[in-house]
């Protein structure tokens, strides 16, 4: 199954099954489900070098990424992991954000949705554009739809982030800021409908 990535230069394969791997290719640019150890490592390290860089706790991440309704979706610039972003199905485990925001997740359950939630979000600020970020979230609400069956994402961000995650990606704010004791840092709670186009992110 494919789709067209913003300026029509990458193709996504995404996986029929949660388990299989998908190999997204176009020039050096490669974004794909972790598949082994050594990737779902590189992710991991990824994400707590660019968490504490901004003063964010990392005593409490964890990957989990052997649960079938989680899998981590990274981005590779020829040989180097330069962006990384979770997801992660609800499922009788729950969700991170419920931690915080159960009522607003409730209200979404409570109406017959499928909920997924995108965390650990980390890009290498070598490597950063504004491509990079809408092919990413781009896949991630491609897989989120067409191999979760899921109906709405969730993610916790920085309320100084808020405008832009809105903006660029296509959410909205549902959850008032708190603060997240995951990472010590103050947070909203937004939200996508994943029934909107993949388009609306090019």
């Amino acid at each position: 199954m494919h789709f067209s990535a913003p300026r029509d230069s990458i193709s996504i394969n995404i996986p029929s099954r949660p388990g299989a791997v998908s190999t997204t290719s176009a020039g050096a640019l490669l974004v794909k489900p972790v598949a082994d150890h050594h990737q779902r490592r590189a992710a991991s390290l990824l994400v707590r070098r660019m968490y504490a860089w901004r003063g964010y706790l990392t005593d409490n991440i964890s990957d989990h990424l052997d649960d079938p309704n989680r899998v981590a979706l990274a981005a590779w610039q020829d040989d180097d992991l330069i962006a990384t972003l979770a997801l992660g199905r609800d499922s009788h485990h729950g969700l991170l954000s419920e931690a915080l925001y159960a009522r607003e997740v409730e209200s979404l359950r409570g109406r017959g949705r499928t909920i997924c939630e995108f965390s650990r979000f980390a890009v290498d600020p070598e490597f950063s554009s504004r491509h990079l970020l809408l092919t990413l979230f781009a896949a991630a609400h491609h897989y989120a739809h067409a191999v979760f069956a899921a109906t709405d994402a969730l993610i916790e961000v920085n309320p100084r982030h808020a405008r832009f995650y809105e903006r660029e990606f296509g959410f909205q704010q549902i959850g008032e800021l708190r603060l997240c004791p995951r990472v010590d840092a103050p947070a909203v709670l937004m939200h996508r409908d994943l029934g909107l186009p993949v388009s609306a992110l090019t």
